[in-house]
């Protein structure tokens, strides 16, 4: 048997020996720096739209000066519309002054209907029902003054038991009558 490092030799020797015939060199040479060429070219377009606009990606202080900056208008629209809230907060609890009469806006809810009905002075869809200003007060005056009466009734039946019951039994029996 032929140790490996002999055989080894033996075929080193048998390369160094065969050479390549080489007939035309310049034309291989020609060849091969013509594929390259080619292969640069394929590789690279003239202009690439994409990298032109999306190369910024690749700069890292760019990247963090914009993402500063977009919270920086995040933070500046988060504030502007707390701005915007407490105002009309405060704006609700302001006095509504039209002309020469003054409505506090703590009314009740009918009361700023029947000011805006008033104000835009359409009473009714079509327009022909007016209410003249002294109607609209005694209205309004009748509807706290019921109201009134109302909460005070409210607060007698619930200081009284006796009456809590009577009126609870009543209730009870119009709600039978209305269900039959």
């Amino acid at each position: 048997m032929i140790p490996e490092s002999e055989k080894y030799r033996k075929v080193l020797n048998i390369l160094r020996k065969s050479k390549p015939s080489f007939n035309r060199s310049e034309d291989i040479e020609e060849q091969v720096l013509n594929r390259i060429g080619r292969m640069n070219k394929k590789r690279r377009p003239p202009f690439d739209v994409v990298d032109y606009l999306f190369g910024w990606v690749y700069i890292g202080w760019v990247r963090r000066s914009l993402i500063a900056a977009s919270v920086v208008v995040v933070l500046f629209f988060i504030y502007q519309q707390t701005v915007i809230l407490k105002q009309v907060k405060s704006l609700s609890r302001q006095t509504i002054v039209f002309g020469n009469e003054t409505f506090p806006s703590s009314a009740s809810e009918i009361e700023k209907r029947l000011m805006l009905y008033k104000i835009s002075d359409q009473w009714a869809s079509d327009g022909v029902l007016k209410i003249s200003e002294k109607q609209m007060v005694q209205l309004l005056d009748s509807y706290n003054e019921l109201q009134g009466r109302y909460k005070n009734l409210i607060r007698l039946i619930e200081q009284d038991p006796e009456l809590k019951k009577s009126v609870e039994k009543k209730l009870n029996e119009i709600k039978q009558k209305s269900n039959l």
